[in-house]
């Protein structure tokens, strides 16, 4: 209404004449009284009461803003166009991990200092960093207690840019990131559900994107740098976020790689595995299984006890080898078939694969190979019972709720998943389970599994590993500048590059830990509890300490577990080792007795 009162004002506007005194600045008064409703009461009541005309001051703020509105227009216009034919674009999803890396790379860059947008986080995020030994903690004293209520003031926040603009140098070259959060919906169990995205644009003028690939390498190997002493773990992502472009796998944790020295097993044994799977990786050993038609999969079975160090040392081997450990539960209720198959098939050129207490699952042997006619009246209804128990178990798993379209993992979708026609090659696939007795033969076959790993009770010279390892003063910065160097392995540069091991493994069992071990220099290591004893006097208590156990009755744990609460302590240990030795065997003679009594 208002704009059409304007437009009928000037049509009966009557322009100035020369001998008028109106000026270019001064619009009509009705011009401004359709914009401004009232207008000629407000002018004339200023005027007749100050003696103040207003209307060059109302037509001058008119001009300013007209001509802003078209400065604007005319500015997006041109920046439009500017950006359409001379600026360069690459976009990245935050469900990608080059998004972890630029933005951990923009964290340490000017733009998270000058920005006047910025996004707090919490300093430390990640549960593994190891960062409280360098805050100046004070040596430990067993008289006073920790208090770790200033402790998180000590370490300060990290800070990113916010949503928005952000423009800054890199290199001599000007850089824009754009970062934007939009709410997407999709279908979850409870109905509909609002889930954020992120995305970042990086942007550069110039009409090559070679530089926004430059700075997203140079992010990229920042990350990888800072991350290459530690192992990245992937666990399935959660049901209702699968599928609609994200991926199926998610970063759950970063965590130091475990040395494999670490792990208590038999040297012959460790270093068989290493051999195995350093040639299995080698990049030439694709074109040789190709050549022969032989798939190229490789799968490992480590069997034993529950705490003799089976899942210690697939954490180790994904270390030794600067691969992502990705672990699925084939107990998960939302897991289905289909989408085991599509982990499989999703997985990258190299990585491992851990399947846990793959007995848990519920894949024993077929039922077809125990005919239920042969079977005795008596011994028929214990099957029932135990079938009952079974099928109880596996609905308290699913939280008591039945799903009929989901039944769970059979043996065959996990054989297809493994090694069917659409199967994912170039893996290392662990598997560990505590009854290997209980798997039926088709998983375990030659081809499913090349090689059983089995691990049992603590030997003496393991028990002596252990014991040493645990008082000796920390050897990981010598262990780091001993890799052992297994030979050249050509990269797709064509330059030869030696690869190494994360240790000495390949050494001979005759090494001991005194020819490997220096004494603590570094800043990092002055406060580190150390004994007063020499590593022969060490060794010489772990051999008095290995005698007074015996052989395949403990498990690694359960050694380790009793020298944590004396780590300082190693005379300690050895004299009270004689009293947890016998409470722990009578502990579980008294357990056996009261099962074979309530089985009578």
């Amino acid at each position: 209404m208002a704009i059409n009162d304007a437009i009928r004002a000037l049509k009966h506007t009557e322009l100035p004449t020369d001998n008028s005194n109106t000026s270019v600045t001064q619009l009509p008064a009705n011009i401004l009284e359709a914009f401004i409703p009232g207008y000629s009461l407000i002018s004339k009541f200023l005027l007749d009461s100050l003696g103040f005309d207003i209307t060059l001051l109302v037509s001058v703020c008119f001009l300013i803003f007209g001509l802003a509105t078209s400065l604007k227009f005319a500015w997006k216009h041109t920046s439009e166009q500017f950006s359409e034919y001379f600026m360069s674009y690459i976009r990245i999803d935050s469900g990608d991990d080059i998004y972890d890396h630029v933005m951990e790379w923009i964290g340490v860059q000017n733009v998270s200092k000058t920005s006047r947008k910025l996004m707090a986080k919490t300093g430390r995020e990640n549960a593994w960093d190891l960062v409280d030994g360098d805050m100046g903690v004070p040596e430990l004293d067993s008289k006073n207690l920790v208090n770790f209520s200033n402790w998180d003031a000590m370490v300060p926040p990290r800070f990113q840019p916010s949503f928005g603009t952000h423009r800054f140098f890199h290199k001599g070259r000007l850089f824009q990131l754009k970062r934007e959060n939009r709410q997407v919906m999709q279908e979850g169990w409870a109905g509909s559900v609002t889930r954020d995205e992120e995305n970042i644009t990086l942007t550069c003028i110039g009409r090559s994107t070679q530089p926004i690939k430059d700075l997203i390498k140079e992010a990229r190997d920042h990350y990888l740098n800072k991350e290459k002493s530690c192992t990245v773990v992937r666990r399935p992502t959660p049901k209702e976020q699968r599928g609609r472009g994200r991926t199926v796998w998610t970063k759950v944790a970063t965590r130091p790689s475990r040395p494999m020295e670490t792990v208590v097993l038999d040297h012959e044994q460790k270093n068989r595995v290493l051999v195995d799977i350093n040639e299995y990786l080698h990049p030439s050993t694709p074109r040789w299984y190709a050549n022969r038609g032989i798939p190229y999969r490789r799968g490992y079975l480590f069997h034993g006890p529950p705490g003799t160090g089976k899942s210690s040392l697939a954490w180790a081997i994904a270390g030794v080898f600067g691969l992502d450990i990705y672990c699925i539960s084939l107990v998960d209720p939302t897991l289905t078939e289909e989408d085991l198959g599509m982990m499989f098939t999703s997985l990258p050129r190299r990585c491992v694969v851990l399947l846990e207490d793959i007995d848990s699952a519920g894949l024993s042997k077929r039922q077809e190979e125990e005919p239920v006619q042969k079977l005795k009246p008596e011994d028929e209804a214990a099957a029932k019972i135990g079938a009952e128990i079974t099928r109880a178990i596996r609905f308290a798993q699913r939280d008591g709720k039945p799903n009929k379209e989901n039944p769970g993992i059979s043996l065959s979708g996990l054989l297809n998943a493994i090694d069917g026609v659409a199967s994912h090659e170039g893996r290392v696939l662990l598997m560990t389970t505590n009854f290997p007795d209980k798997l039926d033969e088709a998983l375990i076959r030659p081809g499913r599994v090349d090689m059983k790993v089995q691990f049992t009770n603590a030997t003496r010279d393991q028990i002596c590993e252990l014991f040493t390892r645990m008082y000796s003063p920390d050897t990981l910065a010598s262990l780091d500048a001993g890799r052992i160097k297994l030979g050249p392995v050509p990269k797709p540069d064509g330059i030869l590059h030696q690869t190494h091991l994360n240790g000495s493994l390949l050494q001979p069992k005759a090494t001991k830990i005194a020819d490997v071990m220096t004494p603590p220099e570094s800043p990092t290591q002055a406060n580190t509890p150390t004994t007063p004893f020499s590593p022969s006097s060490i060794e010489g208590i772990a051999a008095q300490f290995a005698d007074q156990l015996p052989e395949d009755k403990f498990t690694p744990a359960e050694v380790q577990g009793f020298l944590l609460t004396r780590k300082t302590e190693p005379t300690r240990a050895l004299d009270e080792v004689g009293a947890w030795r016998d409470g722990v065997l009578e502990a579980r003679k008294k357990k056996s007795m009261g099962k074979a009594e309530a089985v009578g």
